[in-house]
Order: C-alpha cells, then sequence, then structure tokens
C-alpha cells in the first residue's frame, strides 16, 4: 500500500509504504498438492512459504480490487487449481503451477452482505456463511463457475455468530456442513438434502468452540469450553443414531481441531501453547495414545494436516510446520504478535545502524530484530528469560512480565531495555538490563549487566544513552532518575565491563518523594487457593455479547483495547507535580536532560547536579517528551506536552518557538540536526530545531480510526533525503522513503551491445548496481570525512561553554583548509629573486615556499558583546504563540 503526501512541496518526492506487520493468523492455511509448501492470506492477497525454508516464494493476487480474502482451499477433485474468496463474493481461481488467475466470478449473494466463510464442497460447488446488515446469517450453496445460488438453508436459525466454525464433511454419500458459533450447539446441515439437518446440544452444555469433519468417514470432532475434546460417530442427523468418544487432556479451552488426512489421528491445541496428537480408536493396539509438542511460542489458532506435515498457527502471528513425528521443521514468522499488555504499553522502536534493522517489541518477554532490508525478522532476543505464565480458569490471560523501555547507543554498541511486572499480590518485578553488541553470534547481544529493583519496584518509563554507549539515564515512577555508567574491574586478572549506578537524582522537598509510591511502602500476600478445585466459571456456558472474554480471545491480535493503559501502575499512587516523563542526553553527554511534571530540569552529568529549571505556562500540566539537538542544533533543546512542542536555546535558556500540537512521538536522528514527530491524527513532521517551519509534512497518512502512530524512529539515509520508520499501535511497521526516480537507475544496456542471454543481462545489471553503489558509498564518506577532525574538536565542548561563532571562525576555517602556523624560531630566511631588469616601480614577484602568516584582523571585546547580547534579549518577547501557531498551519 502506497498512501501519497497531501503537501504540494514535497509529494512528488516521498512515499509512505507499510514495511511489516500484516497478520498471517487471521485465516486458516492450506498445504500446497505436492506438499512442499504453504499458502496463507496476509489480507487480499496469498503468500506462498517454502516448507524447508520458511521463506516466501511468492505471491498471487486477485485481479479485482478486495478489501479481504476469507479463504483458499484446493478442491479434492482438482488439486491443481486454488480457489479463493472474497469477503464481498469474488471467487478467483489460480493456476498453481503458473500463479496465474484462471477465472473470477461473482457470486450472486444477496446485497450488503459480507461472506464470513467459504467451503468448497468440489470445483463447481461452495458453501458460504454471510452476514447482513442486521446482524441476520445467510447460508447458501453458490456455484463457483458462474455465482449462482444452489440451495438456500433458510430452516438452519443460528442467532448468534461471534465464533464461527465450519468443516464439511460425508455423510450417507452427502456432504454435510457441521457448524459451531460458540453456544453449546453443533449444527449439523446436509448440503444436497435442506431438509435434512441437526441441532445437537453439548454434554453439561459447555460451549462449543471449534469442529472438524472426517474426511471419509461420517464423524466429527468438537471441543469445548471445559477442555474435552468429543468425537461423534453415526447418524449425524438423527440424534438417536450418534455414539460420543470423550478425549480429555486439555484443562483450558482447546481453541482449533483438525483430522489427519487418512483419519487415523486427531491433532487438538489451544490456550496450553501445547499440541496434542491423539491416535483414534481403530487403532487398536494403540488406542488413545497421545503425542505433544510442548512450549510453543503462542496459543493455537487453526491447525491444517497433509499427508506429512502440520501446520500450527500461532496467536503471536507465526505458522510452526511440523513433520508427522511431531518435530517442529520450519518458522514463519511475521512482525506483531504482541500481547496486550505489551500494546497498552507501546513498546519502545529503535534502530540498530549496524545491522540496518528495527529493533521492536515481539512475543511476551522478547524483542524482535527486523531487517529493513530483506523485510525479514532475524532475530527472537529473549529479554526476560522467564517462563510465560501458565493461563488458569479464573485467569485465562496472567499478567507476565513485559519489555517496557528500550534503548540503544547511536553506534550500535549497547542495547538497554527495562522489564516490569506487577499483579497487585506479589512484590512488583523490576530490572533493568545492559547488553553488549556482539558479531558473528546466534544472539546480536549478550547481556552484561543485569539490576534487579533498579528503582526500587517502580516502573521504568524513560531510558536514554548517550552516542559512545559510555552512560545512561533512566527514569522511573518513583519520581527519581538514575545515572548509569559503564565501568571496567579487573576479576581474576582480567578486565571485565560491567555497568554501575553513579546516582539517583530526584526533583521535590520534603521526603515525599520517598512515600509518593506505596509498592515502596505496602506489604501484600498472595491468594489462598484451593488446589484441584473445579468451578463452572460464567465464560464457560453464559454468552456476554458485549463483552465475550472467549470471542476476544481468539481475535486477541485484533483487539486494541484489550488491556487499559494503566494496567501496569494500576496498584501505583501517582503525583502528577513531580511525575517523571521523558529523559534525554546531550550530543556531548555533559548535560541531562528530564521532565519532572511541568518541569523541564537540566543536570551536569559529570558532577550530577542541577543546573537549572526551565518552565513555562503553556508546558503545563506534565511533559512527555524531551531530546537535545544535534550536530548544528546542539545547542537546542526540543520538548514536547500532551498539548504542544517547544524549542528551547540553551545559551539564553529563552523559548526560540512554540507551537500548539498534540503528539504521541518525538526523535531526533543523531547524525544530523533534524528531527521528527508523530501526531494523534497520524500526521508526521521532519523539522530542525533551528526553524519553525517543518522540513517535510506528511498529513493523515492512516485513518487514525484503524490505529494511531505510537513510535517513530529515522533510518539510515543518504545526503539530506530522511527515511522514517513509524509503527502503529498494533505493531505494523510503515515507512517513509524517498520516491525512487530514474535518475538513481541505471541507463538500459544498448541494443547493439546485447549480452548473449538474459541470464547474462541479468548479471551485468547487477554487477553495474554493486559498482554504482560502492562508488557512491565512498565518495559519501570521502565528502563526510572532510574536515571530520575540526567539527570533532569543535563539537566537543558543551554547547553553554562555547564562546561565540564570530571568535570561532577564523580559526575553525584555518582548521579546515589545513593551514598551521610556523613558529618564528623555525622560520628560515627566505631569499627573493629580483629580476634584474625591472625597475623598482615594476611589479616584484615573489617565489616562496611558505604560506604568509595570518593577519589578526580583529580583536575581540567580550564585554561589548555581553552588552550587545543583554539588550537583544531584554527587547524582543520571550514568546508570540499567534505567530509561531500559524506557521504549522495549525
Amino acid at each position: 500500500m502506497v498512501v501519497k503526501s497531501n503537501s504540494d512541496q514535497i509529494s512528488n518526492r516521498y512515499v509512505f509504504n507499510r514495511k511489516a506487520g500484516r497478520s498471517i493468523i487471521e485465516r486458516r492455511p492450506v498445504f500446497s498438492p505436492d506438499g512442499e509448501s504453504v499458502a496463507i492470506i496476509v489480507e487480499n492477497l496469498v503468500r506462498v512459504y517454502s516448507i524447508q525454508t520458511g521463506d516466501c516464494v511468492r505471491t498471487l493476487e486477485t485481479e479485482v480490487s478486495i478489501n479481504e480474502l476469507v479463504a483458499v482451499q484446493f478442491p479434492e477433485d482438482e488439486d491443481y487449481n486454488l480457489y479463493g474468496c472474497s469477503d464481498d463474493g469474488y471467487v478467483t481461481t489460480w493456476s498453481w503451477e503458473q500463479g496465474a488467475v484462471l477465472r473470477k466470478t461473482k457470486l450472486q449473494i444477496p446485497e450488503n452482505t459480507k461472506i464470513i466463510t467459504f467451503n468448497l464442497a468440489d470445483s463447481n460447488e461452495c458453501f458460504i456463511i454471510a452476514v447482513d446488515g442486521n446482524r441476520k446469517l445467510h447460508l447458501g450453496s453458490y456455484s463457483v463457475k458462474d455465482g449462482g445460488l444452489i440451495y438456500e438453508y433458510k430452516n438452519l436459525k443460528i442467532k448468534y455468530h461471534g465464533i464461527i466454525c465450519v468443516s464439511l464433511g460425508w455423510c450417507n454419500n452427502d456432504r454435510f456442513a457441521a457448524i459451531t458459533n460458540g453456544t453449546m450447539m453443533l449444527f449439523i446441515q446436509n448440503l444436497n438434502q435442506p431438509h435434512l439437518k441437526l441441532e445437537l446440544i453439548n454434554n453439561n452444555k459447555f460451549r462449543i468452540l471449534s469442529v472438524a469433519a472426517h474426511h471419509k468417514e461420517s464423524t466429527v470432532a468438537i471441543t469445548d469450553t471445559i477442555g474435552r475434546v468429543t468425537i461423534i460417530r453415526g447418524n449425524l442427523y438423527n440424534y438417536k443414531s450418534i455414539a460420543r468418544e470423550v478425549l480429555h487432556w486439555h484443562f483450558l479451552p482447546p481453541l482449533a481441531v483438525c483430522f489427519s488426512v487418512q483419519g487415523s489421528y486427531l491433532i487438538s491445541g489451544g490456550m496450553e501453547n501445547v499440541l496434542v496428537k491423539w491416535t483414534l480408536g481403530h487403532l487398536q493396539n494403540k488406542t488413545n495414545e497421545k503425542a505433544f509438542i510442548p512450549r510453543l511460542p503462542g496459543m493455537i489458532r487453526y491447525i491444517t494436516t497433509n499427508n506429512s506435515h502440520i501446520a500450527i498457527t500461532l496467536s503471536n502471528n507465526s505458522v510452526i510446520i511440523a513433520n508427522a513425528q511431531m518435530r517442529v521443521v520450519s518458522t514463519i514468522l511475521e512482525c506483531g504478535g504482541l500481547s496486550p499488555v505489551c500494546k497498552a504499553l507501546g513498546a519502545a522502536l529503535v534502530y540498530h545502524r549496524p545491522l540496518s534493522a528495527l529493533l521492536m517489541p515481539g512475543r511476551t518477554g522478547h524483542l524482535q530484530l527486523y531487517s529493513t532490508t530483506t523485510d525479514k525478522v532475524l532475530y527472537n532476543i529473549d529479554i526476560t528469560a522467564m517462563n510465560s505464565i501458565p493461563s488458569e480458569r479464573q485467569n485465562l490471560l496472567p499478567l507476565e512480565t513485559e519489555v517496557t523501555c528500550a534503548a540503544i547507543s547511536a553506534d550500535g554498541s549497547w542495547l538497554v531495555t527495562s522489564e516490569y511486572r506487577n499483579d497487585g499480590i506479589n512484590y512488583p518485578e523490576e530490572k533493568l538490563k545492559f547488553w553488549a553488541a556482539q558479531a558473528n553470534n546466534t544472539s546480536p547481544f549478550k547481556l552484561n549487566t543485569c539490576v534487579n529493583l533498579s528503582h526500587g519496584g517502580c516502573n521504568v518509563v524513560s531510558l536514554a544513552l548517550n552516542n559512545k554507549g559510555e552512560f545512561c539515564v533512566s527514569s522511573g515512577t518513583d519520581q527519581k532518575f538514575r545515572i548509569w555508567k559503564r565501568d571496567s574491574t579487573s576479576q581474576q586478572h582480567r578486565k571485565k565491563v560491567v555497568w554501575g549506578c553513579l546516582t539517583a537524582c530526584y526533583y521535590s522537598s520534603g521526603i515525599t518523594h520517598f512515600l509518593s509510591n506505596p509498592v515502596l511502602n505496602n506489604f501484600k500476600s498472595g491468594e489462598i487457593l484451593t488446589p484441584g478445585k473445579v468451578e463452572n466459571l460464567p465464560y464457560m456456558k453464559e454468552i456476554n455479547r458485549k463483552n465475550d472474554i472467549l470471542k476476544r480471545i481468539i481475535n486477541i491480535h485484533k483487539e486494541h483495547d484489550f488491556v487499559d493503559t494503566s494496567v501496569v501502575d494500576r496498584y501505583v499512587g501517582k503525583d502528577d507535580e513531580f511525575a517523571m516523563g521523558g529523559v534525554a542526553i546531550s550530543q556531548d553527554g555533559s548535560l541531562i536532560a528530564a521532565w519532572f511534571g511541568s518541569k523541564l530540569t537540566l543536570w551536569d552529568s559529570h558532577l550530577c547536579n542541577l543546573r537549572t529549571t526551565l518552565s513555562h505556562p503553556a508546558l503545563r500540566p506534565k511533559g512527555v517528551h524531551v531530546q537535545f539537538g544535534n550536530n548544528d542544533a546542539a545547542h537546542y533543546l526540543v520538548c514536547t506536552t500532551e498539548n504542544c512542542v517547544a524549542v528551547w536555546s540553551l545559551l539564553s535558556l529563552t523559548i526560540k518557538w512554540m507551537v500548539q500540537i498534540k503528539t504521541t512521538c518525538l526523535v531526533s536522528d543523531p547524525f544530523s540536526n533534524k528531527m521528527a514527530m508523530v501526531t494523534t491524527n497520524n500526521d508526521v513532521y521532519v523539522f530542525s530545531p533551528h526553524s519553525s517551519t517543518p522540513l517535510l509534512i506528511q498529513k493523515r497518512l492512516l485513518n487514525p480510526e484503524t490505529g494511531v502512530f505510537k513510535q517513530c524512529v529515522f533510518g539510515t539515509s543518504v545526503g539530506e533525503d530522511v527515511r522514517l520508520y513509524v509503527m502503529r499501535n498494533d505493531s505494523e511497521i510503515y515507512c517513509l522513503e524517498p520516491e525512487k526516480s530514474e535518475e538513481g537507475q541505471l541507463e538500459a544496456i544498448s541494443q547493439r551491445r546485447l549480452p548473449p542471454s538474459a541470464f547474462h543481462a541479468l548479471l551485468a545489471h547487477r554487477q553495474e548496481d554493486v559498482a554504482q553503489n560502492t562508488y557512491a558509498q565512498v565518495t559519501q564518506t570521502q565528502d563526510l570525512a572532510l574536515g571530520n577532525n575540526a567539527i570533532s574538536q569543535f563539537l566537543s565542548a558543551a554547547p553553554h561553554m562555547i564562546p561565540p561563532v564570530s571568535l570561532l571562525c577564523p580559526l575553525f576555517l584555518q582548521h579546515i583548509s589545513g593551514y598551521k602556523e610556523i613558529e618564528e624560531d623555525e622560520e628560515e630566511d627566505v631569499i627573493m629573486e629580483i629580476d634584474p631588469q625591472s625597475s623598482d616601480e615594476e611589479d616584484t614577484e615573489v617565489k616562496s615556499s611558505h604560506t604568509p602568516k595570518a593577519v589578526q584582523l580583529w580583536v575581540p571585546n567580550y564585554e561589548e558583546i555581553k552588552e550587545k547580547r543583554l539588550k537583544k534579549i531584554l527587547k524582543e518577547p520571550l514568546l508570540d504563540l499567534h505567530s509561531t501557531s500559524s506557521l504549522f498551519g495549525l
């Protein structure tokens, strides 16, 4: 998807693309006829993944524009074509070998209806369930050739459709559809004879969650909320002619069940994160034998089988491929799969420049390293190193330890993470971890230091690292920020790098900062639970139509408000007057900026004392983000609140400009003077602190109702271009990058010198591309290296300690030009050669091997400069809200 910019200035230069984070667990996957690949629905297209490698080998698209695909399937009598149906009724037939669209058919469904299930009876007929605007279901059989209605099943009344599951089987040589809707009812409908149907009530009236039909026999399997798997055999149109067999291993509701191709095994799974393979009764020597795949990284949502493999769809946005011996072969992983608590927290998004990858939140307790060049997840980094807390019937989704914050140094050498858990019963779990980058290893980071209860059990709200990874600043809800420094110690005759805390800083008076958090003072005791007690909880039998917990768990990848944003601090007292906000470190590492309520404080990082406090009525009630400028904007400090953004000058300690705008994120580029912020309307502004006129404006890139951008980060770019990655609250990754122009592409090979084959043409194009990219990188490196020594010396001092620019210009220009002053005692006499024929009135040519000594053209007068600056500050107003607000067009 590409979203054009609405700005006339740069609309033809930048494009907005979605990179990763699409859901691959929305629909059931299917195996290819040859068993070498698996087809997975990703919104409105089909991705084909290799079973052995887990890589996407090709993509199947529809010829008509559709919203999303409901299902894809190979018919049993025609396994060389793939059929897929969209939610608006378009059936597309692909040739599996070539991937070409053979036919597209529009089903003649009633108007204003949306298809929610699609199942193929054969290559000519399909069974669909659709819902109309009045939330009523429409069941019918349609022809996939011409889209005509064959049968409509009006006698089957299904009222609730929150959890719909359909499976087709055989009974008395007729096709039937087994339907469950999350109630205690199982519906059996004959597809060829609409009058034949059965409504079967589950034993003990527990809700049925999923159903699977046998491929050959008159048998179905259902799962219910108490954890049972029930196999029903016999004449499925008469409840007196059926027999039940109960398989009970699951303790929690199984969400998926599937028969093997031959029907000898039954595979089930659910919220225990364990796949169970049952041996059915007709194998007498292995009756009720079970095989397991334990410790899966997510809840099981779908199960699909073929003759040799099993595809398991998990809630962490991944698909596990296992063989018939229950051994995992490969994993198909996409970004996302966040827990509800992690979505509520809005975990950090950072860019790792050495690997050109994004470090972003993943499943519970993990961070994913997503490569922006290969569009693949490179690593799943286990941050918490904890076993997942098992679910209970009283608590289906227990609160687990989550990664709350992450920060990485500009050179990518060090990573800092924080993790937190507070359930209100046990003492909070809180850790701060420092990770060292490592190359050529199974993991890109190695744990160096782990600090338990770094903030006394209070959650860490912000982290900041300096460019070289020498010291770190962490702020927490205990109304303090701590300074951590990297140091070398000698242990067993060898040096070891560790991190230690220098000091803790706070901004308050008296002892209120010690008593502000009840976590530090309250004693807690655990709940008394009776072991082995079985309770009939309300969700097992009753349906809460407004807030069905099982429906939300099944669709957990869609839920954004499953957990309130205050869940982490729900047992913590808050004091907005001194509540900590964001923290930042200046480019030279001499200053630390920290929010305490509405007061922005500046601290000396070496002496660890308060230098000054910046406050303004417009910055109330509470500050959120703060960032120092970089390069030539190092003397600016940019801060945001819930309603405005302001830029402070560190030289005069005054506000340079301010704009009233609601932001969700503020970041700075460590290698340029650019900054970026994202608003609640999904607007992106790229600007420099020097001016309130943005360099780049992108208005309403996505509809805010579908999700709001919570995090953004700068990526690697060339020259003055900008590459910005943004993450929505559902972990979808988008990129704002320059549009590819024809100037950056290679010229076409001349027709007079055609290569002997198409492969040679591709090879030549690739070699020229590599050569051009190498030359561009070398040229850019040479340009950046020009005057690098002078610039590093110029920026080594603190911004507030640098003399006026007028004093630095002559020396700075001399340093860049390579001029070196020669001492007088080292000068040698220079003999001037004069033409004897020339007279004194004529021009005399002087030849010398030395550069003449520079003449001091201006003597600085500090008192005069100081007097002028004070007069300028007194004359000019500190802030003009009307003029600054109009610059952003607000």
